[in-house]
């Protein structure tokens, strides 16, 4: 199986789409898929339908008893995908584990607890490089990097690749396994500049499918719903379903 933390520092590249979108087109392929919101917004955990005020266990509560595993705050949702969700709890949590040793470790160990269980463990990480990001990266194997159509997300890359460099002093083995760019309309030379120069630099690093810009894809975390259940017909959900078929053959 493949723990892979779907990461990018800097924010509205599409990366809750993509945790969401990829996680629940694997589940459709018969593979046993587990989403992890380890966000403090809390986007992924909503755009599955959970109400985060409803919630009594959530990521927070993994990351303060991690040798529990993530079993107890794990729930089933009716796309396919287990979730441990994040609440507002998480917000305040970072000055909660500043002082606790071991605390870029702690996500870690919790999800040892599972491995065998799934063949797949997707965790949607915060932009920002803190406490939350660290834990994500320390506990995957590979870091998938939603990387938009647009010039700025294309600079930010070497920061994340730093951050990586970083990281590798925790854990060894992790690397970019993955770039997919999202949020892509290729009518504009902008975004046609940006894919040629991304798979210049990063070769086969970068997935074949590109996600396009649809308004269906902004729209349907608003209604709870994964893009495969609210606009199946969509380019979006299409664009989806042939990256999970590039991904699982990548790390099958």
């Amino acid at each position: 199986m493949t723990i892979f933390a779907v990461a990018m520092q800097k924010g509205g590249v599409g990366k809750t789409t993509t945790t969401l979108s990829l996680g629940v087109e694997l589940a459709r392929m018969g593979r046993r898929a587990l989403l992890v919101d380890i966000d403090p917004q809390g986007n992924l955990t909503q755009a599955l339908g959970c109400d985060p005020t409803q919630i009594t266990n959530s990521v927070y509560e993994v990351l303060l008893n991690p040798t529990h595993g993530p079993g107890f705050a794990t729930l089933a949702t009716s796309y396919g995908v287990d979730l441990v969700p994040a609440t507002l709890t998480l917000a305040g949590a970072e000055l909660t584990l500043a002082g606790r040793f071991g605390r870029e470790l702690l996500l870690r160990t919790a999800l040892q607890e599972v491995r065998r269980d799934y063949d797949d463990i997707l965790i949607d990480s915060p932009p920002s490089l803190g406490v939350f990001t660290i834990n994500a990266l320390t506990a995957a194997d590979v870091a998938l990097v939603p990387l938009q159509a647009h010039i700025f997300a294309l600079k930010a890359m070497p920061q994340l690749e730093e951050t990586i460099g970083i990281v590798r002093q925790l854990n060894p083995s992790l690397h970019i396994g993955g770039i997919i760019i999202t949020m892509s309309d290729r009518r504009t030379s902008v975004n046609q500049v940006v894919e040629e120069e991304a798979r210049q630099q990063y070769g086969d690093l970068v997935f074949k499918t590109v996600i396009p810009f649809n308004v269906k894809l902004v729209e349907a975390p608003a209604f709870g719903a994964p893009i495969v259940s609210y606009a199946p017909d969509s380019s979006g959900a299409k664009a989806y379903r042939d990256l999970a078929q590039e991904v699982a053959a990548r790390y099958e």
